[in-house]
Parts: C-alpha cells; structure tokens; sequence
C-alpha cells in the first residue's frame, strides 16, 4: 500500500472504462478524485481513511467549541434569563416551562 497523501485525479470517462474494482483498489492506497471537464465532481476513499477524517473534524469542532466556552466563560457580563429573553422578545414563563419539559420535570 502506497502512502501518498496527494489524491489520483481520474476523469469519469476513464474510471467508468476501468471499472469499481479498480477504483475500490486504488482508494485503498489514496483518495481519487473523479473529474468532469478537469473540475473535481466527486471523490471515492477508503472507509478507513473516512472514519479517521470523520475523527479528525470531529475532535477540531470540539476544540473549537471548548476554546469558545472557555472565551464566554471568562466574560466579567453576565445576563440573566429574564435579561436575555428581554433583549430577544421572548416569554420567560414559556422558556421555563419548554426548558422544564426537555428537561423531563
């Protein structure tokens, strides 16, 4: 197995005259990259591959989420919820009522 991290641009023309089982074989070794007219249309990758992407965005979205808690959390402003619903328009009575029923209360 290969470990080139630059995809195989294949046009779809070619990819249908070589056939899935080529095309699983390769993705096996890289990701490919079928193009239309030299655009990129679509992409075919190891499932491996994918999980371990799939792992990688998820892991940078919880970073950022925790780097944003911890920025709102050291904020000196604090609001309470009659002030947020205030500013929003929203019923305070209805928001506890909506947060006690997801809530299972």
């Amino acid at each position: 197995m290969t470990t080139s991290t630059e995809p195989l641009r294949v046009p779809i023309n070619v990819a249908a005259e070589r056939g899935v089982s080529w095309l699983n074989e390769q993705a096996s070794e890289r990701r490919i990259v079928l193009t239309r007219f030299g655009k990129s249309a679509s992409v075919v990758d190891s499932a491996a591959r994918l999980d371990d992407t799939v792992a990688r965005v998820d892991a940078a979205a919880s970073a950022v989420v925790e780097s944003f808690c911890d920025l709102a959390g050291a904020r000196t402003t604090r609001h309470s919820l009659e002030e947020v619903c205030e500013r929003l328009g929203l019923d305070v009575a209805k928001v506890r009522k909506r947060s006690a029923q997801l809530a299972g209360n």
